[in-house]
C-alpha cells in the first residue's frame, strides 16, 4: 500500500502529516508520498522549508518521503485522482478544517471529497492534541454492523500497530429515545449480549492479522440514544490517543450537516480522531 499525504501546507497539515508519517512507519513500504496540488492560494515555492521538516520527522522513523507536485483538474480533489490513477493501493491522509465554525469541520472539505469518491482508501484527520506528535498508543475504534467496515478498520490497526499498545472496540447499540426510556432490564440484556457476541467474532478475526499478534484488544457495547456521545464520553474515560471510526455512506451522502453525529464527535472529541473509508478496491 502506498501511503499518501494531500498536504495543504497549512500548519493543520503540519500536524497531519504526523499521522501521515506513523501510518507510513506501519506499511511494508516505509515511504510516504506528499502531494501537493498547486492552488492560486499558495505559493508552492513558499513550502520547501516544510517538505524539509517532513523529510527530518520521516527519516527518524526510518520512512523515505517523495514530494510531488502536481496540477489542479476540476479542483483540488480532480488532481489528486488523475494524479494517484495509477497506484492500485493507495491510502490518502487528509485533515479536516482545524475550526468548525458554523461550516462544521468536513462539510464541503477536500477531505469530505475525497471521502464521498471511493477512488481510494481516505482517512481524514482532526487533531486536537498536536503533542501526541502522530503516536498512538491507545486507540478507540467505534464499529457498526457491516464487513467492508470491519475489513477497514483491520487495515487501519495494520498500520497503527508500529506503536499501538491497546486497541478497544466499542459497539453502540443506538435506539430512540422513546424506546430506550421503556427499555426494560431483560431486553437490555439481551441487546448488549448480541452486541458483545458481534464484537468478540471482530475480536477474533482480528487476533489472525499477524500484525496485531499479542496486542490487547478490549470489547464494550452501549445502548444509547446517541452513539456519538457515548463515544466521546468512552474516549475521555480511556485516555485514548484516537478515536477512529469508518464514514457513514448516510453522512457521505448528506455532506456531513452540521448536526451530523460525526460533526459532533470531532467538535467535541477528547482527542485526535480520524474518519477513514475504504475505496470501491476493498469494499467501501
Amino acid at each position: 500500500m502506498s501511503i499518501c499525504l494531500a498536504y495543504d501546507g497549512s500548519v493543520n497539515g503540519d500536524w497531519v502529516a504526523r499521522h501521515a508519517v506513523r501510518l507510513a512507519a506501519g506499511d511494508a513500504l516505509k515511504r510516504l508520498r506528499v502531494v501537493h496540488v498547486e492552488t492560486a492560494e499558495v505559493v508552492t515555492a513558499h513550502l520547501a522549508g516544510k517538505f524539509d521538516n517532513i523529510r527530518l520527522i520521516a527519516g527518524k522513523a526510518g520512512v523515505d518521503v517523495d514530494v510531488e507536485i502536481c496540477a489542479m483538474k476540476d479542483g483540488v480533489v480532480g488532481g489528486l485522482v488523475e494524479h494517484l490513477s495509477d497506484d492500485p493501493d493507495v491510502l490518502v491522509v487528509a485533515g479536516v478544517r482545524a475550526q468548525g465554525g458554523r461550516r462544521g469541520f468536513l462539510a464541503g472539505t477536500i477531505a469530505w471529497q475525497l471521502l464521498k469518491d471511493t477512488t481510494f482508501d481516505v482517512v481524514a484527520y482532526r487533531v486536537v492534541q498536536p503533542g501526541t506528535l502522530g503516536v498512538v498508543r491507545r486507540l478507540l475504534l467505534p464499529l457498526a454492523g457491516h464487513s467492508a467496515g470491519h475489513r477497514a478498520a483491520a487495515r487501519m490497526l495494520e498500520l497503527l500497530s508500529v506503536d499501538l499498545r491497546m486497541a478497544r472496540l466499542l459497539h453502540v447499540v443506538e435506539l430512540p429515545a422513546k424506546r430506550l426510556r421503556r427499555l426494560t432490564a431483560p431486553e437490555a440484556a439481551v441487546l448488549r449480549h448480541r452486541a458483545m457476541d458481534f464484537l468478540e467474532a471482530i475480536e477474533t478475526e482480528l487476533g489472525q492479522v499477524p500484525a496485531l499478534t499479542g496486542m490487547p484488544i478490549e470489547a464494550a457495547a452501549r445502548i444509547s440514544d446517541d452513539w456519538s456521545r457515548e463515544v466521546i464520553i468512552d474516549a475521555a474515560q480511556q485516555k485514548a490517543d484516537l478515536i477512529a471510526l469508518e464514514a457513514s455512506r448516510h453522512s457521505l451522502d448528506q455532506g456531513f450537516r452540521y448536526g451530523d453525529p460525526f460533526e459532533t464527535l470531532l467538535r467535541d472529541t477528547p482527542c485526535d480522531a480520524a474518519i477513514y473509508r475504504s475505496g470501491a478496491n476493498h469494499g467501501g
